[in-house]
């Protein structure tokens, strides 16, 4: 290095560390959707990271690709999450985009089983205590459009066991799932009405994130999904109800099956009157 280009080498430095302080400080924040709603990233719902399984089926899996629509990749290792822990993980994050990501996010056991529309009892404190266990564990690696996301869905937390008061902190990372036309506002009053209906769910929030739904393969639905049934006729039996239960919660106007594909008709929104 010559003495000349030294000058120029001290000020270079110093725009980058400067560069390195402001994105260390910056206040990042995830979108605001309304109350009513409950945000998701599309790589989440278009993907079998959260399976329409029961509890009872959980697997643990070790860097598995799951089946995810074109355009998105995603890599899991831990025990398998399913639309309960859904749930748990939307509820928290609907908490917490109203304030920065890497600040605590503070609840109480029985304010986010009542906000999630669940009984208050002992087993379920322990459900969610597992719930959020299993998000702090596993590791996800997450490719949407050019962005990733690696690192476990909840960064971590904490517990006073007397008042049973938690704080979770988020991954500021997880803000690249939330970009512009990659994730989806779900309507909370129809995924409470489909509670206990895990393939209802999955559905609801797959074709949620679709403003025009296409046609769909049988077997993409139960990749997608994770669904453990590879019965083709009992799965279809298995999707005819659960797209009946979306029709009953006003989501979907219709649907129709030609041979193994699936087509469905999104319902208008409902136009509140003032």
């Amino acid at each position: 290095m010559t003495k000349k280009n030294r000058p120029l080498d001290a000020v270079l430095t110093r725009m980058q560390k400067n560069l390195a302080e402001r994105e260390r400080n910056a206040v990042i924040q995830l979108p605001l959707w309304p109350e009513p709603k409950r945000g998701a990233p599309n790589s989440f719902i278009r993907s079998a990271l959260f399976a329409a399984i029961q509890s009872k089926d959980r697997q643990y899996i070790k860097e598995a690709v799951l089946a995810s629509q074109d355009g998105i990749t995603v890599k899991f290792t831990g025990e398998q999450l399913n639309q309960t822990d859904l749930d748990v993980w939307e509820t928290i994050v609907h908490m917490a985009r109203e304030q920065p990501l890497g600040t605590f996010c503070s609840f109480t056991a029985h304010g986010l089983l009542k906000a999630m529309g669940m009984g208050t009892g002992n087993s379920q404190h322990k459900q969610l205590h597992s719930t959020l266990l299993r998000l702090t564990a596993c590791a996800v690696e997450v490719t949407h459009e050019g962005k990733t996301y690696f690192g476990p869905l909840i960064k971590s937390g904490a517990k006073d066991e007397l008042t049973r008061h938690y704080g979770v902190e988020l991954n500021k990372g997880i803000i690249r799932l939330f970009g512009e036309n990659q994730w989806t506002a779900l309507d909370w009053q129809q995924r409470q009405e489909l509670r206990s209906q895990p393939l209802a769910q999955a559905l609801h929030a797959f074709y949620s994130s679709h403003r025009e739904p296409f046609a769909v393969k049988l077997e993409t639905l139960q990749a997608y999904t994770g669904s453990r049934n590879k019965q083709v006729a009992s799965f279809k039996r298995q999707v005819r109800t659960a797209l009946s239960q979306l029709v009953n919660v006003g989501f979907l106007s219709a649907f129709k099956f030609e041979g193994d594909l699936v087509q469905v008709e999104r319902a208008p929104p409902l136009v509140k009157r003032a």
